[in-house]
């Protein structure tokens, strides 16, 4: 991945979807997000299901807002601070507790089907997991879905999503450097990349997304758009 690449796929993302602006919607609404109000969850839970996570269903409402609640007041303190970004966060050493707050949230209950004369409870699960600690914590923590992790072959769990997590600051720390050498600010990069958010996870969770989920090849379409439009360097 380099800066075209993922010039190409943030505008490739901007065409395929309005997922930003679903969530600088959810988030104008606060300053902050707080867990432990009701109306803030119940929002969190509209957008999750805007951004396709199904097994929040209307119905079982009351069961997600609990869960969540409930996850949210063990582990509120546990959650790194908002001013931890990724790209020099110390993953190693805090490892564990992301691990820990990870699995306890993937495992709690969003909701029920029945299947033939049984009721089963449906998961968080590792994709409604990682938009929610996103939406907590935007500058550290990323999205991720199962064709992400799967072609990554990482486990849908704590583990799997600090691996993801270690891959998207390799990636932000190689475009840092090339962004000094090709005198773009990098602290203005969203700009570049024609961004309504500021978040440096969520690009490449973007690249990944257009590239993996979508199934793009951006080389391919970076030589295509060569010269007729304003995505090059």
């Amino acid at each position: 991945m380099n800066l075209v690449n993922l010039k190409v796929a943030c505008f490739l993302y901007n065409q395929f979807t309005d997922y930003d602006n679903n969530y600088l919607k959810f988030l104008s609404r606060y300053k902050s997000i707080d867990l432990s109000t009701i109306d803030q969850v119940i929002d969190l839970i509209k957008w999750l299901r805007s951004w396709g996570c199904r097994q929040f269903k209307i119905e079982f409402e009351d069961i997600s807002i609990s869960s969540i609640i409930n996850w949210y007041r063990v582990n509120s303190l546990k959650i790194p601070k908002i001013n931890n970004h990724l790209i020099d966060y110390n993953l190693d050493k805090n490892q564990d507790q992301i691990i820990e707050i990870f699995d306890d949230l993937s495992m709690r209950e969003a909701s029920k089907k029945k299947y033939r004369d049984k009721t089963i409870n449906i998961r968080i699960g590792p994709v409604g997991t990682a938009k929610t600690l996103f939406a907590l914590r935007p500058n550290l923590f990323s999205p991720w879905d199962i064709s992400i992790y799967q072609h990554f072959k990482l486990d849908g769990n704590g583990y799997g999503y600090i691996e993801y997590l270690s891959k998207i600051q390799k990636n932000l720390k190689e475009l840092r450097e090339e962004s000094v050498k090709s005198n773009l600010d990098w602290d203005n990069i969203f700009t570049y990349l024609n961004k309504k958010h500021s978040y440096y996870p969520k690009l490449i969770d973007e690249y990944f997304w257009v590239t993996i989920t979508k199934g793009c090849d951006t080389a391919v379409i970076e030589k295509i758009f060569c010269g007729k439009t304003d995505l090059m360097i």
